[in-house]
């Protein structure tokens, strides 16, 4: 009974896929993949993460969602597109093997690493991941998004060593840019400060950004995506 619920959940996800514009010349960067659970029914997706672990599907069950994000994004033709998905490593025993096993699906996919950027949740040790990331060769990008859960602290940002930061407080962002890493490229969600103007953006040093509606930009309550 178990195993055919979590079977709907993957036949019943939706996903949203949201336009990242690079902000030198406005075109299509990416695009970030959202989870849409509403037509299963789970206001919580924590409840139906952790049912998934204590059930010992988890793994199992992020794999077949991101197999069939991919596969939408392909017949989108985003495929040559950078791809944003937001993963939980907390629920994963073996992290090695999970990679692995991504790493197999986007080559079965002929999809290119270097476009699949992760936004990693739940990790505390980041040299243990690194060192995971090593072993089995697998060339994704690290995403550090600044939100309620993640609070933006240089430390976890050096420790992360992300390819690609995500803020949304701008006062912070200016304090300790000079601080960071030169490779590391900057998000914004302008959600967060409509009144901010792509070319202000531009001027404060960001690169990219995003919002999350497809019509208007309006002030909303960052949540989590994944």
């Amino acid at each position: 009974m178990v195993q055919f619920y979590f079977k709907r959940i993957v036949e019943k996800i939706k996903f949203n896929f949201i336009p990242v514009y690079d902000i030198e010349d406005n075109s299509i960067y990416g695009y970030k993949i959202i989870k849409d659970f509403t037509a299963i029914g789970f206001d919580d997706k924590e409840i139906m993460y952790q049912l998934a672990f204590e059930e010992d599907i988890f793994e199992t069950l992020i794999l077949k969602i991101l197999e069939k994000s991919y596969q939408l994004a392909i017949e989108k033709g985003y495929g040559n597109k950078k791809l944003f998905f937001t993963i939980r490593l907390n629920y994963i025993l073996d992290w090695g093997l999970f990679l692995e096993r991504i790493h197999t699906l986007t080559n079965s996919l002929k999809l290119s690493e270097e476009n699949l950027f992760f936004d990693i949740k739940g990790v505390k040790n980041w040299d243990k991941l690194d060192c995971e990331i090593n072993n089995c060769n697998f060339n994704f990008k690290k995403i550090y998004k600044e939100d309620r859960n993640t609070p933006l602290n240089l430390n976890n940002i050096n420790a992360c060593d992300p390819e690609l930061l995500e803020l949304k407080d701008i006062e912070a962002f200016l304090v300790i840019k000079e601080f960071l890493n030169q490779d590391i490229k900057f998000i914004f969600k302008r959600n967060n400060n409509p009144n901010l103007s792509v070319e202000e953006l531009r001027k404060l040093g960001f690169n990219y950004y995003y919002i999350n509606n497809n019509s208007k930009v309006k002030i909303e309550e960052d949540s989590e995506n994944g």
